[in-house]
């Protein structure tokens, strides 16, 4: 596919965009990934979710469990499969397909810190929120509903504009408030949602 949008630049001048994937963005961000830190992992994220497609979910889950492994010569991303925990398969996040097998000192294993886990856990629940499933954005929902953090709101905020389920869009509007509540820095936006539920003795406004 790249070289024949390749041809279509060189022969006919075609100017229309080129969608990135999960590979041009992992290969565009290794040092971030490899080096992960608070400081650095935002523009990460936000081209996983702007361009990473379907399989950028899968990386980030791995990358927040400290399943994503670098091998050492060219820095590349995979993840691991081994039976000795000497030799390692190396699998393709892109097309999961097996890209060869290396031994353990060949590779380097990821291993991000809490904040960046933390980050990345919020990145996860913007997918879960947007996902076509409606079962997997009810799960996202209910993940947020036991535990909020302020970086919640923002990606529930985003998932409203397209939830197309009445019942998943009313609980969504439900806990948008909720979390305004708890973290916009608002006074205004704070207040107005609080008005929201009046008469509302639900346990948790509560």
């Amino acid at each position: 596919m790249r070289f024949f949008l390749t041809l279509l630049v060189l022969v006919f001048g075609f100017s229309g965009p080129v969608f990135a994937d999960l590979a041009e963005v992992l290969d565009r961000h290794q040092p971030a990934i490899e080096k992960a830190s608070r400081k650095t992992i935002d523009p990460v994220l936000q081209d996983m979710i702007a361009e990473g497609g379907a399989e950028a979910p899968a990386f980030l889950e791995a990358w927040r469990e400290k399943n994503v492994w670098m091998r050492r010569d060219d820095k590349a991303f995979f993840y691991v499969e081994t039976d000795d925990r000497q030799t390692y398969r190396l699998i393709d996040p892109v097309s999961g397909a097996v890209a060869g097998e290396v031994e353990k000192k060949a590779l380097r294993q990821l291993k991000p810190n809490s904040g960046v886990r933390a980050v990345i856990a919020a990145a996860l629940v913007q997918f879960q929120l947007s996902d076509p499933d409606p079962a997997r954005r009810s799960a996202g929902l209910y993940a947020i509903e036991r535990d909020p953090e302020e970086s919640h709101l923002a990606a529930l905020r985003a998932s409203l504009e397209t939830e197309t389920d009445p019942a998943l869009k009313v609980r969504k509007e439900r806990l948008e408030r909720l979390l305004t509540i708890q973290f916009d820095p608002d006074e205004a936006a704070r207040i107005d949602a609080i008005g929201g539920f009046e008469g509302d003795l639900g346990l948790d406004v509560r």
